[in-house]
């Protein structure tokens, strides 16, 4: 599946340090993976220290991601 990422996604990852490689992780093997407002989808996986959340949701043959953060 390909990944695309909203104006505000690229803006908040960039924003908050965040790798790409793991919002694709997290999206890929979450430790915690449910549903939210609308049909989205909520993510999350702990790395290192941090919890990463990643918002996003599915269109045909890619994931949409809308935000991603730190908890």
């Amino acid at each position: 599946m390909k990944f695309k990422f909203t104006h505000h996604a690229q803006y908040r990852i960039r924003e908050r340090n965040i790798s790409i490689e793991h919002v694709k992780d997290v999206i890929n093997r979450p430790d915690y993976s449910g549903s939210v407002l609308n049909g989205n989808i909520q993510s999350r996986k702990k790395f290192g220290k941090k919890t990463l959340e990643v918002v996003y949701f599915k269109d045909k043959n890619e994931f949409v991601i809308i935000t991603a953060y730190y908890l």
